[in-house]
């Protein structure tokens, strides 16, 4: 018999309490918050973490594995610096405990709204681990030299464009020296005003065929849910085109005071109605690893 890897999510749980919560929490991020679990539970998104909400894979992440070996070196306070739900506290958790941590603890959890963070709180606390959440904007983040291990996962492409060179510098002050930057990010072309307007088309009716294969019960009607993923679709897709290139990534790294250690491109395997779109605007995700400047951590 098989049981429940620790700190695993309980996922179309936490979803149906997502969608509770944004609605008295969120402001215009409603639909991202409402919405976020059920696209993950079905698969219909590019994050690495993905692998965690297929309850048939067992396998590492490349995340999982970047961060078991952080742990394993002796970093020890992580800063999740942007979270959608609580899919990130679940897999930095799972990670500390797989480097020999056997109360995994000194997990920080930062976002702009205060729903992903209550649902972190929830989930930590059916897991009696403590945690510290900050509700504060990223670009505006205060702790100095505080933190070994910074993860931002898709966090960048949500802040302005004129606002992520000074995020990026609160992410180089927060560390200590000897501290490691975690960075997901993706690139690909912008979607233009001209662009095919179907391209998209279809997306929030293929995600509820999905949940419904999966047996997985709605929070919704079945029409209230597809509106506000068509809604939520079109919205994700004009925030792509922020990097063209990982070495625009690179670059506001080094601007902020960070060493690239590394910056390697990362394939994912996605379900339908995504992949057409991804493969249209030729998005790629990539995980960025980098560390204090010598003269910026002095």
């Amino acid at each position: 018999m098989s049981h429940p890897a620790p700190y695993s999510e309980p996922l179309p749980e936490l979803a149906a309490e997502a969608y509770e919560i944004s609605g008295r929490l969120c402001g215009a991020c409603g639909d991202l918050h409402a919405l976020w679990p059920y696209i993950r539970l079905s698969r219909a998104s590019t994050g690495v973490e993905a692998q965690e909400s297929r309850q048939e894979s067992r396998q590492e992440s490349r995340l999982q594995v970047e961060l078991r070996g952080c742990f394993a070196c002796g970093l020890r306070d992580v800063l999740i610096a942007g979270s959608q739900d609580a899919g990130l506290l679940a897999l930095v958790a799972h990670a500390k405990m797989r480097a020999g941590a056997e109360h995994p603890s000194g997990i920080t959890v930062l976002d702009i709204c205060e729903t992903p963070l209550e649902l972190c709180r929830r989930l930590a606390g059916r897991w009696s681990l403590p945690i510290e959440t900050i509700r504060e904007d990223l670009a505006k983040l205060s702790p100095a030299r505080r933190f070994d291990l910074v993860l931002v996962h898709g966090t960048l492409h949500f802040i302005a464009a004129d606002r992520r060179l000074e995020a990026l510098r609160r992410i180089a002050r927060a560390l200590r020296p000897g501290g490691r930057l975690v960075l997901m990010f993706n690139t690909s072309r912008a979607v233009t005003a001209d662009a095919d307007q179907n391209t998209g088309a279809g997306y929030g009716g293929s995600v509820l065929a999905e949940l419904a294969r999966l047996g997985v019960r709605l929070p919704d009607t079945e029409a209230a849910m597809r509106e506000r993923l068509d809604f939520h679709q079109r919205r994700r897709e004009l925030r792509e085109g922020a990097f063209a290139e990982p070495g625009e990534v690179e670059a506001l790294l080094d601007a902020a005071g960070l060493d690239v250690i590394a910056c390697t491109r990362i394939d994912v395997d996605i379900a339908r109605p995504m992949d057409a779109f991804v493969a249209k605007i030729a998005k790629r995700r990539f995980m960025a690893l980098a560390e204090p400047k010598t003269a910026a951590a002095s």
